[in-house]
């Protein structure tokens, strides 16, 4: 979808839906990082840490930009993840709810 395929008001509800899961998203890594790091005792850890928070970086870079052309599919595995809910997504049409939820169920 474009831009153009939006009404203002559904640009706000996905960009403050896209927001709310992009906020999530750094609470719950930060919540799993001061578990892990409770863990780190030996230097094998230590690189395991770096590499979970290495994937951890790569995947959220690439999923936390807002582009028009994958929201619904950005929207639909924030869903997965339960990072938003569809109460979120409140004031977006019919089709582009319906898209979302065929999404996130796979």
């Amino acid at each position: 979808m474009s831009a153009t395929d939006w009404t203002s008001e559904e640009e706000a509800v996905a960009r403050h839906a896209f927001d709310l899961g992009k906020q999530r998203s750094i609470l719950t890594l930060i919540g799993n990082l001061k578990d892990l790091s409770t863990k780190l005792d030996t230097p094998e850890s230590i690189w395991q840490f770096h590499d979970y928070l290495s994937t951890e970086r790569y995947q959220y870079e690439g999923r936390m930009e807002f582009d028009f052309s994958n929201i619904l599919f950005t929207l639909a595995d924030m869903i997965k993840q339960k990072l938003i809910n569809y109460d979120d997504l409140n004031g977006l049409n019919q089709l582009k709810l319906s898209k979302i939820k065929a999404m996130s169920m796979f």
